[in-house]
Parts: C-alpha cells; structure tokens; sequence
C-alpha cells in the first residue's frame, strides 16, 4: 500500500513538474527549470483587457493606430526609421503617464515610429508571481508583432528597439529570445528590471540578459528591492551605486509603480521612487545626452570602490546612460555615474 502511495505521488510531482500551457499563435510553455518556481503563463487571449499594441509617429503624436500580428501594419509607420517599443510594468497599463512622457521626448528627439505595448491585462494580477510569469507569453506575441512589422515593411531587424520598465524589461527580453536568429533585435534597454523572482536564479534566460538582443543596455536604479542590482546586460549602468536614488527617501516596497514619496510625517506612505526614477533618467537623456559615465567597475556589489577611470576613449566618456548608449565608446561592462536629485537629473 505504502509503496503504491508513493509511486503515484511521485507520478503527482512528474506531472506538475512538467505542466504546460499552450496557446494560439505562440506556441506551449512549461514550468521546468529555470521556470520551476513560476505559475504557468497566461495564454494572450485570456489576459483582460486584451493585450494591445499602439504605434505613434511624429504625424500622429496623440492618437495611436492599432495593430497587431496579423495582417496590416499602421499607415503611418515608416520602415526606414528606427521603432522603439515601450512596455510598462507591473500593476501598470498603457495609459502610464511616464509612456507618454517618454514617447513624446523620443518623437522630440528623433523622428521615428513608437509603439506602446499595452499588456495591463498580464501585469495588473495582484498575484506578483502570476504577472512575472506572464512577461513570457507577452513577450512571445511581442515577437510576433516584430516580426510581422519586419515581414510586411521590409524593414531590418536592427532598427528595432524595445525599452522595457521592471516586468517590462523582461517582456522586451523574452520577445527578443523569441525572434529568429536572423532577426535578432537591434537593441533592448532594460529600466531597472523587476528583482523579484528573477535575482535569485542563477539562469539569466529567466528574463532579460545579453542573449535577448544585439545590444542590452540596463538602468539600475533600485538594487536589491523592487529592481535587479547584477548585470545582466552588455552594458549595466549604476547611477549613484544602482540601489538608491538621490531624492527618493524610505525603502523600496511592492504597492505601485507611480512616483510617491515617504518622509517621517506620512510613514503610511511607501516609496518606489527610486524604481520609477530609471523611467525618468530615459527619458532625460532623450532631450540631451548628459548622463555621461567614465568609470568602469569590476563588482555591482562595490560601487564606486570597484571602478577606475575608463581608457581607450580619449577626451570622450566612455559612456552615454539612457537613449544614446548604443553610441558609446564602450559598450560592454558595468558603469558608475552620480546624478542629482531634481530634474533633468544629469551633473554634465
């Protein structure tokens, strides 16, 4: 009796160790490692509201068109610019105020399309572990999207861009390991990317790492709370150490991805200032190219104690944090630069 009680539970764990939920268009996802600690994805079309994506260009700065994997792609999207997707992260939607800020100081900067994932039907499930989980599904239509942007316009992969905040950044990271190899993404930039059941494994393909794009750049703003603090990138860049923000007081905790601050009057109140401040250091550096590093560093863990002055780039910095990284002199390796604490931020 015993010994038959413990083969079927041990049937129990194979089966639950190796579930898997398939979906339409994307394919089947399991929970086998590096995914054993996750639920199973959501299936695109159960996430409610529908996950919706909203190209803008400098001729329909306001209204978006939608459009999705199938079919027609917008009229206004022009094949010989660079598109730079935007997904905001947990608990958030695509009407978050810092999308639009920073769509419009993009569409200021350069003229190029700009589309904005809208996925609040995968990341508003107060379960955290369900929405993290979800960044794969999201991001395996997402790939779809690129590619059926690519099939239809004739365009090149390298002129892809998608730019991601806390789950976020993990929705651009499996949508670039979901592309064809010879479609690979022009570039990924991580905004202090969720900590949070992703730190911990010792497997970077759980979410964003180099492997998702040509060029991964990461913002760290919030270490070891609500963001990641280990480089997971080519290039990492830890404004004033990447834990903590100059202006952003009390710690770090799960409630909202809005800015609030905490001071000893109002301690009821909860801070993730320090997370969202990486959205705001992006879109700085698209209205000027200030946050300039030209310290290079050997342990995420001893910043600035790790890092040493940059060489090889003469009088230029060795690095630009935010929209123009991938015009750097280096573009490999962890960086440190301080910021200030009120707006535009940048010391340069």
């Amino acid at each position: 009796m015993v010994p038959t009680l413990v083969a079927a539970l041990l049937v129990l764990v194979q089966y639950v160790s190796g579930a898997e939920v398939c979906c339409a268009d994307i394919g089947c996802f399991s929970n086998s490692s590096p995914f054993a600690l996750f639920p199973l994805p959501m299936c695109p079309v159960d996430l409610k509201p529908q996950l919706n994506y909203r190209m803008y260009t400098r001729s329909n700065r306001v209204v978006g068109q939608n459009f999705d994997h199938k079919g027609s792609i917008p009229s206004v999207y022009g094949p010989g610019k660079r598109t730079a997707f935007l997904a905001h992260g947990w608990t958030q939607d695509g009407s978050d105020s810092f999308l639009t800020d920073m769509k419009n100081a993009f569409l200021d900067r350069e003229d190029m399309n700009i589309v904005i994932v809208d996925w609040g039907g995968g990341a508003s499930q107060l379960n955290y572990q369900q929405s993290a989980s979800n960044t794969r599904t999201v991001g395996a239509m997402t790939a779809l999207v690129f590619q059926n942007l690519l099939k239809v316009s004739g365009s090149l992969a390298s002129r892809m861009w998608c730019a991601g905040h806390s789950l976020g950044s993990h929705v651009c990271g499996h949508a670039g390991m979901k592309m064809p190899a010879q479609q690979k993404l022009g570039r990924i930039t991580g905004m202090d990317p969720a900590g949070p059941s992703f730190e911990s494994h010792s497997d970077k393909t759980v979410g964003l790492n180099p492997t998702s794009a040509t060029f991964v750049d990461v913002i760290h703003t919030d270490g070891g709370s609500l963001g990641t603090v280990r480089d997971i990138g080519h290039a990492d860049y830890y404004p004033n150490g990447g834990q903590s923000q100059p202006g952003c007081i009390g710690k770090d905790l799960f409630k909202n991805e809005g800015v609030e601050m905490w001071d000893e009057e109002t301690p009821e109140q909860y801070s993730i200032c320090g997370h969202a401040r990486s959205n705001t250091y992006l879109t700085e550096s698209a209205k000027k190219d200030c946050f300039i590093t030209r310290q290079i560093c050997t342990n995420y863990n001893r910043l600035p104690a790790s890092c040493s002055s940059c060489t090889g780039c003469g009088a230029f910095p060795c690095g630009y944090m935010g929209f123009a990284a991938d015009s750097s002199c280096r573009k490999s390796g962890m960086f440190y630069l301080e910021t200030t604490s009120r707006s535009p931020y940048c010391q340069s």
